[in-house]
């Protein structure tokens, strides 16, 4: 179940979610491995003016420009944004765009049962972006709904302003 109450719609025949995991300020995120397009290194990431404050600005991957997007900051993490090492290209609302994250762990296979709802101790406007906790045997997972992190506008490279309210 997603904290929607509605059921997690890419599961496989074996009612499992296939997901990527990745690590932003030792917490493991993840998300559906057919949003992933590739892990790369990261390059240099060049700024772009008057962007909102969680755009690190955009890269250059083989001829295409992609946003870059601070995951610290658009949800409210601190950490040291330069400890990032890799980007995670993802296919957000029809278009790509980059999240920056500390690592890349692996591909796991996580039963349908084992992903739970945010408690309800959890409140805020950020609880929007959680899909659903998934119990690994490595610890829990956050499972992010990509549609509801990022808005259509905001893969437009992020403009708007780099004094708006992140969340």
């Amino acid at each position: 179940m997603s904290a929607s109450g509605s059921e997690v719609t890419r599961m496989d025949d074996d009612g499992e979610l296939q997901v990527v995991l990745f690590e932003i300020e030792g917490v493991t995120y993840g998300v559906e491995v057919e949003r992933v397009l590739e892990i790369i290194r990261r390059p240099e990431v060049s700024r772009v003016p008057a962007a909102l404050d969680y755009v690190e600005g955009v890269i250059n991957l083989r001829g295409n420009v992609l946003p870059v997007f601070d995951l610290r900051r658009r949800f409210r993490l601190g950490g040291d944004p330069a400890r990032a090492s890799h980007i995670v290209v993802l296919r957000v609302h029809d278009a790509l765009a980059g999240v920056s994250v500390d690592g890349v762990s692996q591909v796991v296979r996580i039963p349908i049962g084992r992903i739970e709802p945010p408690p309800p101790g959890i409140a805020g406007p950020q609880l929007r972006y959680i899909e659903g906790i998934a119990k690994l045997e490595a610890g829990l997972c956050v499972l992010l709904d990509l549609d509801r992190a990022f808005q259509p506008a905001e893969l437009a490279l992020g403009e708007g302003g780099g004094d708006r309210d992140a969340g």
